[in-house]
């Protein structure tokens, strides 16, 4: 039997209040969803109208409830919970930011893509994978533009990645604000962030090479090579680790080795700068400037850097792996 501790609940004015949807989802589910994270066993929605909630309501409250039982009625069966206060769409899209975003994202990409979050949820229906099949197009205009248009299409070509670099954040925050994040969701991401980034230097490569000769391909070709190992040995680790395909190893590493005040400040910006948010608005910038080989050079340059980090990464995470999983590590019972 649920102690009365467990209990918990709130008091709609009517069903129609109930069931406003807010950034996507109906406002009794998200209060089922906050008491259910505080650790309600059971939680009671008291519509004082007592006319039915929506089935899309219902639907939503199945999904975030949990573990907790949850009770509808007309009342709250006499016991004082409070009045639901309505939430404010913004208010949740903006809570939808990462601790972890650096320079560009926080004050560029982040308020453009949170603009676009608020808009997209407004339509019925609307998910996260769509928002990443957006990004997905956006890649694929991007590369036929740099493949096909010439001095022009360049230009196309780093305006679209830098489009794509921002809406790339609309299909986690709406995950955030709809509680609908997932390891596929977030494998399918990574997946498709690692794809745009080929896509714009294989583009770029093959633009280059085709106007100014083959030793541009060389450099190109290094970096794609080097780029694709390290993302083999990312997704080898996050296997690995069970966990889905992500780009935050080395971080997580450089984030560990920071000892002093001064040395974590240097990897906080290191991270930052490396960050596809920076280089995304950076190379942009390089191609509005006529310096679109600077990027190619840059690209393989840091990616020289950057497989080094990779590898150690890879290797520190395997050697951790083994020591947990080692015989000796193993308790029985």
């Amino acid at each position: 039997m649920e102690s009365e501790k467990s209990v918990a609940g709130a008091a709609f004015a009517s069903a129609r209040e109930a069931d406003r949807r807010s950034a996507g989802v109906a406002a009794a589910a998200r209060v089922v969803r906050a008491l259910a994270q505080a650790g309600a066993g059971e939680i009671r929605l008291g519509i004082k109208d007592a006319a039915p909630l929506d089935p899309a309501t219902l639907a939503d409250i199945e999904r975030v409830r949990g573990p907790a039982a949850v009770r509808i009625a007309g009342d709250t069966d006499g016991a004082a919970f409070p009045q639901s206060a309505p939430l404010s769409a913004w208010a949740i899209v903006c809570a939808t930011g990462k601790p972890g975003d650096g320079i560009v994202s926080r004050w560029l990409n982040r308020p453009v893509s949170q603009r676009i979050t608020w808009l997209v949820l407004h339509i019925p229906g609307a998910r996260p994978g769509h928002a990443t099949a957006a990004t997905a197009v956006i890649a694929l205009a991007m590369f036929a533009a740099m493949l096909l248009g010439g001095a022009a299409g360049l230009i196309a070509g780093g305006l679209l990645f830098q489009a794509a670099s921002v809406v790339d954040g609309v299909d986690g925050e709406m995950a955030r604000a709809t509680f609908r994040a997932s390891d596929a969701g977030a494998a399918l991401d990574s997946g498709v962030d690692l794809a745009t980034n080929l896509l714009f230097v294989l583009g770029l490569t093959v633009a280059l090479t085709l106007r100014d000769g083959p030793f541009i391909a060389w450099v190109g070709g290094w970096g794609l090579a080097l780029f694709a190992l390290g993302a083999a040995l990312i997704a080898r680790t996050g296997r690995r680790r069970g966990v889905p395909l992500g780009f935050d190893l080395v971080k997580e590493r450089v984030a560990r080795k920071a000892g002093s005040p001064r040395a974590a400040a240097l990897a906080r910006a290191a991270t930052y700068v490396t960050s596809r948010d920076f280089f995304a608005l950076l190379f942009m910038v390089l191609i509005l400037a006529g310096m679109e080989r600077a990027i190619l050079f840059i690209f393989a340059a840091a990616t020289t850097i950057w497989i080094g980090f990779v590898a150690v990464a890879a290797r520190d995470s395997a050697v951790q792996h083994t020591c947990l999983t080692s015989p000796e590590n193993v308790t029985t019972v």
